[in-house]
């Protein structure tokens, strides 16, 4: 993503860390940053975000000034190294890696409705590039989980749409924003992802930013916490 600036963001943000059961015995823990509302509400909103390739947790947190308010956002860091940074899967072990960050993100959610005793009628998925990848993956598995879903700048695999029926996938919507010249997934990615949903009968929001690369701008920060606050009742 183009902005990160951490420490200009107005929310405060805390590192946390969540111990998860990934299997029968075997146990991983997850960094994540988390905000919660400054005027705290019984049962808030939540949203988890995912960050993208070679990116960190901290990647997430130029987007939280432009959300509502009221929500409780969870950014937590993929579980391969990637360089400097952290993905959710690797090019070489796409398919393992993928089944297994989805474990972990669906872990990650619940834990994170228990921890900030978030409304569970009000959860939302998101995340950027390999992110959103990821997002594609959980959310469509899980429709009932999720008041909606975010895809920013990025692209859906096969195995998101394998086993998936319609049944639920009305109840979960999609957010999905796009760069018109974005280098890396081109917009075409987006759209073919649309037809995808659409074809499922899922109802999804479409956003093209002509101009915009491989990155997020203020028009989608925008557009998505107006999103965000006409699902979540805000």
């Amino acid at each position: 993503m183009s902005r990160n600036p951490l420490l200009a963001a107005p929310r405060r943000a805390f590192l946390a860390t969540l111990l998860l059961w990934t299997g029968a015995a075997e146990a991983s823990d997850v960094t994540m940053l988390a905000h919660e509302p400054t005027q705290k509400t019984a049962h808030p909103p939540l949203i988890v975000l995912l960050h993208g390739a070679g990116a960190d947790e901290r990647d997430m947190v130029s987007m939280w000034r432009d959300l509502p308010p009221d929500f409780v956002v969870v950014s937590p860091r993929g579980p391969f190294r990637d360089g400097g940074g952290f993905s959710w899967y690797r090019k070489t072990s796409r398919a393992a890696d993928i089944a297994l960050s989805r474990k972990i993100v669906e872990l990650i959610v619940q834990k994170s409705v228990e921890r900030f005793d978030a409304d569970p009628r009000r959860v939302f998925l998101g995340g950027f590039s390999q992110g959103g990848v990821m997002t594609y993956e959980v959310a469509l598995h899980d429709p009932e989980r999720f008041a909606g879903a975010v895809v920013l700048s990025g692209s859906m695999f096969p195995s998101a749409l394998a086993g998936v029926a319609s049944v639920g996938l009305a109840h979960d919507p999609f957010f999905i924003g796009h760069g018109t010249a974005d280098p890396r997934i081109p917009i075409a990615a987006a759209t073919a992802a649309r037809s995808s949903l659409e074809h499922l009968g899922v109802p999804v929001a479409f956003h093209a930013y002509p101009g915009m690369g491989h990155a997020t701008n203020e028009s989608e920060t925008q557009d998505l916490a107006a999103w965000l606050a006409a699902r979540s009742g805000g």
